[in-house]
């Protein structure tokens, strides 16, 4: 009986290992490729879709909107991470560009924020209500600048150099398609009647961000009565001021107007 050669087995046996061990690497590393091409598209198609939130930022204001690769940011809350989470749960990791930034006035609880959002993310355009001396590249806007984008428009309806911070505070009409958010800052009611009075604002619109986190000198019936918006946002947390007050809550409820707050629902969104 002829036997066949020990040495030629082992080399024949090591030979197919190789071969079935190279050929399961290929598979596993084109699977792979396949896998994160896939997870790629899903993730490109997610974030291609816009998106409108107000950010839970506490005692704040903080507001982003993103679609694709453009990115609006209004007010940035205070210095506490918050703004960063929203942002972070809310965009795409790998995009560290914000295409325009704006705060509404330089109240740390609007503004204090940015520093940790200029460290994390490269700032295209920063405008504001004034001039910061931390922030010189900072633009100034004037009443009906408009920034605009091929889906969206924010037209400032309100700012001034005159008064206090609050009273100077950058007001904005979001437009996106048919959708209408005004944005009020921490404006009080001397700028509501003159929104008002000369007719800046006529139009209904859908979502009212409540003025200074429902501060009783903010969000008058005047201003209700003309704008008419279906909800309203009030973007609050944990406070001393009793926000939002009795006052504004009771006007919102007269007019039949949808209540949201952040320090009770967390991040507000809305999908465009």
């Amino acid at each position: 009986m002829s036997r066949r050669p020990f040495g030629n087995t082992i080399s024949k046996n090591l030979y197919e290992n190789f071969f079935m061990n190279r050929k399961v690497f290929w598979i596993f590393v084109l699977a792979s490729l396949v896998a994160v091409a896939i997870w790629y598209m899903v993730a490109v198609v997610k974030y291609s879709k816009g998106k409108l939130v107000f950010c839970d930022v506490g005692q704040g204001n903080g507001v982003l909107l993103t679609k694709g690769e453009f990115q609006l940011v209004y007010d940035t809350g205070f210095r506490n991470g918050k703004m960063l989470d929203c942002l972070a749960q809310n965009l795409p990791f790998w995009d560290k560009n914000l295409e325009v930034v704006i705060v509404s006035h330089w109240d740390i609880d609007h503004s204090g924020g940015l520093e940790e959002i200029d460290d994390y993310y490269k700032i295209g355009k920063l405008y504001s209500s004034r001039e910061n001396e931390q922030y010189n590249y900072t633009e100034i806007l004037g009443l009906e600048d408009i920034i605009r984008n091929g889906w969206m428009e924010f037209r400032v309806m309100w700012t001034s150099r005159e008064g206090d911070d609050n009273y100077g505070s950058v007001v904005g009409l979001l437009t996106i398609d048919k959708l209408k958010i005004l944005l009020m800052g921490d404006a009080p009611f001397e700028v509501e009647q003159r929104l008002v009075w000369r007719k800046i604002l006529e139009d209904k619109i859908d979502v009212l961000l409540v003025g200074h986190h429902g501060s009783r000198i903010s969000t008058s019936e005047e201003l209700l009565e003309v704008v008419g918006p279906k909800e309203a946002i009030i973007s609050v947390g944990r406070n001393s001021f009793g926000h939002p007050t009795e006052e504004v809550l009771a006007r919102l409820e007269k007019y039949g107007i949808e209540v949201k707050r952040t320090d009770k629902l967390g991040s507000i969104k809305y999908s465009l």
